[in-house]
């Protein structure tokens, strides 16, 4: 189940697949940044990271993909690589892509 403040600080911001009551399922990423990042400690890096425009997908979080409740009905990211993934993915590559990883 999502917490309302993650879902504002990663999907409503960063994920143009969010719908508003879809709340039982979530990303790869959301996990993920749930897991190991407070709200606090999360907005923080959010805002640091608004700096680095240049976005490069990072091929190393196929991780995220493997843990996402949405892979299930097919994600077109993880199958093309053409669509724009999900905000959890995004706000990651920011991350790995900030101190370069």
């Amino acid at each position: 189940m999502k917490e309302a403040v993650y879902t504002s600080l990663i999907c409503k911001q960063f994920c143009s697949y969010y719908k508003s009551g879809k709340e039982a399922i979530h990303c790869g990423g959301y996990s993920y940044l749930k897991k190991f990042l407070t709200p606090s400690e999360l907005n923080e890096l959010i805002e640091i990271l608004h700096c680095c425009d240049n976005l490069v997908l990072n091929e190393k979080l196929s991780f995220l993909c493997s843990k996402c409740d949405f892979r299930e009905d097919g994600c077109d990211f993880v199958e093309n690589k053409t669509e724009i993934p999900c905000g959890g993915y995004l706000i990651i590559s920011r991350i790995l892509n900030y101190l370069n990883l």
